[in-house]
């Protein structure tokens, strides 16, 4: 089972280099641009992640004691975005800058790109199905946290505040994802199982691998090299945040839920902690193009964050754990 998996995740990479140096080809020769980078964006987070959580969701055998994960990875990302939040204005005092801070820094990217896959290498399959778990919180988070935030410090968001922006959510099309999900876990929880020819036709896949390549494509297009030095203290201050902060926090909650009968223990231990400190999440990038917040440096924090974490980090995590 390594081998296959194995050769999916190096397809994955690949795939992903492809996509963003073709999409900074395209840039540089002016067949696309901003617009294009937008429109990409939205479509996946509005139809590609949403159509792939759903029909995950509704693959998964839920239990009470599982969903003791996505409640507390729910708990991590709210800490970790308002802690951002709160320490970005150590490095800007940019009203979008800070905004855009504060979703890199609270949100990872836990899917089979990074720490899904990681968490596969570690603990096997069930580190695997556990990470699925971990990420069904992933749509309620972005819809009631990272696009309030955004519109709030966007420079064309509305003056108001974050509670009425996030109600305001539940409304807005961009939020389709929600109700979405709700849906899975409703046909999860009633035991509807999933058709069969989800699986036979390998929609997950399909969805997944036309979503992704649009994703990082787009983000080449906003990506700028020549401007990552100018960025040089906002890295170091998101890889502080992602790597050192997410796993303090991490550690943290992991150790609260000890004290309940749904603790952290073995597998879903290694589970919640590696996936509390992967790199930034590439729907970051997707919010802040969605919401005009600073997508440029988005891009540019994305790549910078996610190479830092191969290089530095990985190895620490397969050393520790």
């Amino acid at each position: 089972m390594m081998e296959p998996l194995l050769g999916k995740f190096i397809v994955t990479a690949g795939m992903i280099s492809l996509s963003v140096v073709f999409g900074a080809f395209c840039r540089r020769r002016n067949w696309a641009g901003d617009r294009a980078a937008e429109a990409l964006m939205t479509f996946v987070a509005v139809f590609g992640y949403p159509v792939v959580g759903f029909l995950s969701i509704w693959g998964i055998r839920l239990t009470a004691s599982d969903l003791a994960l996505p409640v507390m990875a729910g708990a991590q990302c709210v800490v970790m975005t308002f802690v951002s939040l709160a320490l970005s204005g150590f490095v800007s005092r940019d009203s979008s800058e800070r905004g855009l801070l504060a979703i890199a820094g609270g949100v990872g990217n836990n899917g089979f790109t990074m720490g899904a896959f990681v968490l596969y290498l570690l603990a096997g399959e069930e580190g695997l199905a556990l990470s699925g778990v971990y990420g069904l919180i992933f749509t309620p988070v972005v819809v009631f946290l990272l696009y309030p935030i955004a519109k709030r410090y966007s420079s064309k968001g509305p003056p108001t505040s974050l509670l009425r922006l996030a109600l305001k959510n539940l409304t807005d099309w961009r939020s389709i994802g929600l109700p979405v999900t709700v849906m899975a876990m409703a046909l999860s929880w009633a035991g509807i199982r999933r058709p069969a020819f989800v699986s036979d036709l390998r929609l997950v896949d399909v969805i997944t691998y036309t979503s992704l390549p649009a994703a990082f494509f787009a983000i080449g297009l906003r990506l700028r090299l020549s401007g990552i030095w100018d960025l040089r203290r906002h890295v170091l201050w998101l890889a502080g945040m992602r790597f050192v902060g997410g796993a303090c926090v991490g550690v943290a909650l992991a150790a609260i839920t000890r004290l309940t009968p749904w603790g952290f223990h073995g597998v879903r231990w290694t589970v919640f902690v590696v996936q509390s400190f992967v790199p930034m999440s590439v729907s970051s990038v997707a919010v802040a193009n969605m919401f005009s917040l600073k997508a440029d440096e988005a891009s540019a924090l994305f790549v910078a964050n996610t190479f830092m974490y191969l290089a530095l980090v990985l190895p620490i995590v397969f050393g520790v754990f």
